[in-house]
């Protein structure tokens, strides 16, 4: 055979499976179509439409601006019927954060404590020793059964799903018999250790955290409870602020408001804390400080072991401002700083100042605390402004300052030390 006739054959052959090839595709093609065709016709099993009459709406109206507003247990920290996370290192005084705030609202709040990682004697002594009132504090124990890696705990004899509801009848039941405030705060501390974790799922599994969170926000909606739950943190820089919480992000995108602790480098006994999450107030951080309230064991040498309460800075307002705040409550000192012991202190604004001296006198007065006395002692003129701001600053922190302030005639300002009423 020549070249010609082999180029003959091949292109031939060529032909033969090029319409071979077309007949192919033209055949899947036709199955497509034919498939397509069927699923148009093909009947969906669809349930039944529901009654109209089943449905609600409602319509909104002029008057829904005249009544609805959000309401605090306490401004800001503590949203009514509300899950809010405190997040922190160990170390960063979240319990006496909380403890501080139980104890100023137990003149119209009762609070339930769930703990599996204090003792209920300290518990309960804080309470009284940090101003709150006798049989407004009810505790729940729990032991711990399980601990992580690190050893934080992850499992107790008390279990949310189980026993939780239950606990909070009993409070309110309890509560309301001895004439107490109703129950409104309940504390849970720590949440990863209060639940039992079923097969498959972990405080690193979001799905699970979800469902826990969801749980206990059904349960503060239902029985008009703040629940505030405190949760660990990593350690480390992270890229994004909520990050910093230990486990399953969920742990601060799921409740509407979370809050991260950690402890300020520029002092002993000094912490800071921020909002990580909010969809209730703009973001804002603030400083703070622990006072001890009870010495557990005292010491000749050594520091005492002690309850403590806490006592507040300024709320700095601002995603940005409150950041600052939190970076540089937290920032490493610079190697040459080390031994200067006031290196990155930020001095006392005038505000600060003032609040301090209002605070000191109205411990020590036995008669209202007036403007001009506190100018006396200042031996200087506070302008009106800076006046404003620590009204401000008192009444926004009211529950750790414990200051009352007083209009009376021709609007003059007195302030007064904040009393526990006594309970029946």
């Amino acid at each position: 055979m020549n070249h010609a006739e082999k180029d003959a054959a091949e292109s031939r052959t060529v032909q033969i499976v090029d319409g071979i090839t077309r007949q192919e595709e033209a055949k899947a093609q036709a199955e497509l179509a034919k498939l397509e065709r069927a699923k148009l016709t093909t009947v969906v099993a669809r349930p039944p439409l529901a009654d109209p009459s089943t449905i609600t709406l409602q319509f909104a109206m002029a008057t829904d601006t005249a009544t609805v507003k959000l309401e605090f247990l306490l401004d800001p920290f503590l949203p009514a019927s509300c899950l809010v996370c405190f997040a922190g290192r160990g170390g960063t005084a979240k319990s006496s954060f909380l403890a501080t705030m139980a104890a100023h609202v137990s003149r119209s709040a009762s609070t339930m404590w769930v703990s599996v990682e204090e003792l209920t004697d300290w518990i309960k002594v804080r309470h009284i020793k940090a101003g709150g009132a006798s049989g407004t504090l009810a505790v729940v124990t729990a032991v711990a059964s399980k601990t992580d890696t690190q050893g934080r705990i992850i499992g107790s004899s008390f279990n949310i799903y189980e026993h939780l509801e239950p606990s909070i009848r009993k409070a309110k039941e309890g509560f309301a018999e001895a004439g107490m405030p109703p129950l409104r705060l309940v504390v849970l501390d720590t949440a990863v250790g209060l639940t039992a974790w079923a097969k498959g799922e972990s405080p690193n599994d979001d799905a699970a955290v979800k469902r826990l969170l969801g749980y206990l926000q059904a349960l503060a909606e239902a029985h008009g409870l703040t629940m505030a739950f405190i949760q660990h943190s990593n350690k480390g820089k992270h890229e994004y602020f909520a990050d910093t919480v230990a486990g399953a992000s969920a742990w601060t995108n799921s409740p509407r408001l979370s809050f991260v602790h950690a402890r300020d480098r520029r002092e002993e006994h000094a912490y800071v804390m921020r909002v990580a999450k909010s969809n209730l107030t703009q973001a804002f951080g603030m400083a703070y400080k622990t006072a001890p309230v009870h010495v557990l064991q005292a010491r000749e040498e050594g520091a005492d072991s002690v309850l403590c309460q806490v006592q507040p800075g300024a709320i700095v307002w601002g995603e940005e401002q409150s950041m600052d705040l939190y970076e540089e409550a937290t920032r490493r000192p610079k190697d040459d700083d080390v031994n200067d012991n006031t290196a990155g202190l930020r001095p006392p604004s005038l505000t600060d100042n003032v609040v301090a001296c209002v605070v000191e006198m109205v411990t020590t007065a036995v008669e209202p605390v007036t403007r001009d006395m506190v100018q006396q002692r200042f031996g200087r003129s506070i302008d009106r402004r800076v006046w404003l701001k620590v009204d401000g600053q008192l009444l926004l922190s009211a529950f750790m300052y414990r200051v009352s302030i007083n209009h009376g005639v021709n609007n003059r300002i007195t302030y007064v030390r904040m009393t526990t009423p006594t309970v029946p």
